[in-house]
């Protein structure tokens, strides 16, 4: 095994370290604790033989900072030395420094030796159940990848049938997600809502399926009438996607119902404000905005990019939420490129 000593005190650093060679292991012996922590860095380091007692770092906070760094690394078993033997110094060193063994000084060679092999054997197990849990979480992550593509390609076909109705497209429905990501990422959504959100972004009108050809495929301003009635897409998507129990499409019916919601709460179906409108909502309200202002639509071409910045500008606080415009403007590098592509 690779063992990493650290022992202040010369005598036993060597003593140690000639019964640990003797028996067949690669030793790296330290004079303190920071000293052992910078070599821990160094090479893959199977077991941790550190004095209690030292000056500076003691084995108890060595012992905790090892702990930490190799929770992506191979398990590390560490032996605790001191020459205290009092019950409660061993259940401190134990639990505090989350140490999985403790030796009292003077050291016993071959008690030493019979606790090697205990520890060769805990580590030998202990990492094998952890690259088993890797080896589980990398399947889980490639199965949850799987159904996400599944799904996102079922939405993306129902949606581009949909929109043979409409102007919208799968380009459209998909940049929305993207888009949206964007924001959620950073923002400081979780990743699990951010993959939610992009999915459920690509639904915020699908309650359009609705809405008479006459009135979505007009060429031209809508008058009052017809506005009270594109209006009600919010609602029906509202009703197609709600009562599920899976979080993406429960977040899909808040966006459905609240992206045309505005921040000072002149917006529908429900004239919500500020903090009310849900966030999924406050994002796809705006990225829906910047998409159908930089692409062409059948009732005009898409504007320059320095009048959708405008435009996005002039929303701030009124329709949009100001940390969201923030944010875009830190991204619109990304949006325009996502747009491009």
């Amino acid at each position: 095994m690779n063992i990493l000593i650290a022992e202040d005190e010369p005598i036993s650093r060597l003593r140690l370290q000639h019964v640990l060679e003797g028996q067949g292991h690669r030793v790296y012996p330290c004079a303190g604790g920071e000293e052992a922590l910078e070599k821990f860095l160094g090479p893959e380091i199977d077991l941790v033989i550190t004095d209690w007692m030292m000056p500076g770092m003691d084995g108890l906070n060595l012992a905790r900072q090892i702990r930490y760094l190799s929770r992506e690394r191979p398990y590390v078993y560490i032996i605790l030395l001191t020459a205290k033997n009092g019950k409660g110094d061993v259940i401190n060193g134990l639990t505090q420094g989350k140490v999985d063994d403790y030796m009292i000084k003077p050291l016993d060679p071959e008690e030493l030796q019979a606790r090697l092999q205990v520890a060769e054997r805990i580590t030998r197990l202990e990492r094998s159940q952890r690259e088993y849990g890797q080896g589980l979480e990398r399947v889980v992550r490639m199965q949850t990848r799987k159904i996400r593509s599944a799904q996102e390609e079922t939405i993306i076909r129902l949606l581009t049938a949909l929109s043979s109705r409409d102007e919208e497209t799968g380009n459209h429905v998909k940049r929305l997600g993207d888009y949206s990501a964007l924001i959620a990422g950073r923002l400081g959504w979780p990743e699990d809502r951010i993959e939610d959100l992009r999915l459920a972004a690509m639904m915020h009108d699908v309650g359009k399926i609705g809405v008479p050809d006459g009135i979505l495929l007009k060429n031209g301003r809508l008058n009052e009438e017809e506005f009270v009635i594109i209006k009600t897409h919010t609602l029906i998507g509202g009703e197609i996607l709600g009562g599920s129990d899976v979080p993406m499409l429960q977040m899909a019916q808040e966006i459905a119902l609240g992206h045309h919601e505005r921040w000072d709460g002149r917006g529908y179906p429900r004239g919500a404000a500020g903090e009310a409108i849900p966030e999924s909502a406050r994002i796809v309200a705006l990225v829906d905005v910047f998409d159908a202002l930089s692409t062409d639509r059948i009732y005009r071409p898409a504007m320059v990019r320095e009048e959708v910045l405008r435009v996005l500008q002039e929303g701030r606080g009124s329709q949009f939420d100001p940390q969201i415009v923030e944010v875009f403007f830190s991204l619109q590098s990304e949006f325009f490129r996502i747009r491009e592509m």
